[in-house]
């Protein structure tokens, strides 16, 4: 077996940033000071399409930084796996024949021809807010394994394409784009362990359906909107907070570790109250995690790469330090990895 290393790291954020008192909300229905502390945003991030912001626009920046950063060919790309979780594209960057949205092929495809990644098996998943672990644990099979030497992780989210703005839950939610590299390791880096468990009994709390919106008279067309139970919120905080940390004590157990042994976790973002919950219960002091949503929302699969590129950047996690990253994703499924990083290449 081969040890794997997070080599490099990148994101990329839309240029416009939403307030809660934003005129795009202004068809919301009352909101309650309670529902503003539960997800604790003050600020989120649209693509503007009119600057030629989107998913695929995000991602091939993204890429191209990672690779220029890292001095490596395109072509020594052997895999590439990406994830977004709107159904919808809407840009391949002239590589498909079809310049309007499609719900495939998807990103993978257009992203390999477009950046001339010719030598990598190129493929799409979808875990929702977890995908980025999940891709990151496919992936690394691949390198530990001897399969393959070099592989490329995308999340590019363009939730707001699917966002109902009558709806509370249109608040939430962020854009952006994530990217890393991983690389056979030459050093003490690794994937020291992982776990993941699904329950799917709160399956319909939060999903993409197509509706109409929820305040009529704003718009009369049926669309696929991602959809909020209205009692998610509350029924949220009888399951996630406890399953997050199971799949952590699961992934210390299997990387032989304890707790107190980690230099930084790394949590996904959906409220700071699940993220301090998920911290308490599995001994994380409060300077060992970062909270990332107040400025940047819940950017689904791109929250927990980019709260680690910021910890990486602010320098919370020291060379060959111990990280964990771990969150949950709607469907419902929970995932938690032990990394004992390197020198990474956060650009």
């Amino acid at each position: 077996m081969h040890r794997v290393k997070l080599a490099s790291i990148t994101c990329e954020l839309p240029t416009r940033k939403l307030a809660n008192d934003d005129p795009v909300f202004r068809n919301l229905p009352e909101m309650s000071n309670r529902w503003w502390r539960f997800w604790g945003i003050e600020k989120r991030g649209h693509y503007c399409p009119e600057r030629g912001e989107n998913e695929f626009s995000a991602a091939r920046t993204a890429i191209s930084r990672l690779l220029l950063n890292t001095d490596t060919d395109p072509k020594d790309v052997e895999l590439l796996v990406c994830s977004a979780s709107s159904p919808i594209l809407t840009d391949s960057g002239g590589t498909l024949p079809n310049t309007g949205p499609r719900l495939y092929p998807r990103l993978s495809r257009a992203l390999k021809d477009s950046l001339n990644m010719k030598n990598a098996l190129a493929w799409d998943s979808q875990m929702e807010c977890a995908s980025f672990l999940l891709n990151m644990k496919l992936a690394s099979c691949f390198i530990q394994q001897g399969k393959i030497k070099t592989a490329v992780i995308v999340c590019s989210e363009y939730v707001s394409n699917i966002l109902d703005p009558t709806a509370r839950s249109s608040t939430i939610f962020s854009d952006g784009c994530a990217a890393t590299l991983l690389t056979r390791s030459d050093d003490q880096s690794d994937l020291l362990g992982s776990a993941q468990h699904s329950n799917a009994d709160h399956y319909e709390i939060a999903t993409g359906k197509w509706r109409f919106p929820e305040r009529k008279g704003v718009d009369d067309r049926v669309k696929l909107y991602f959809t909020l139970q209205e009692e998610g919120q509350s029924k949220m905080q009888e399951f996630v907070p406890e399953n997050v940390p199971i799949a952590v004590n699961n992934a210390l157990k299997s990387a032989g570790m304890e707790s107190s042994q980690v230099d930084h976790f790394v949590f996904h973002q959906p409220s700071p109250l699940l993220v301090h919950a998920w911290a308490s219960s599995v001994g994380c002091p409060e300077h060992k995690y970062l909270q990332t949503m107040k400025d940047n929302g819940v950017m689904v699969s791109v929250s927990i790469p980019y709260t680690l590129h910021t910890a990486l950047r602010t320098g919370k996690i020291p060379n060959d330090g111990v990280v964990v990253l771990a969150g949950a994703s709607t469907g419902w499924g929970f995932a938690a990895q032990v990394w004992r990083m390197g020198n990474v290449v956060a650009c």
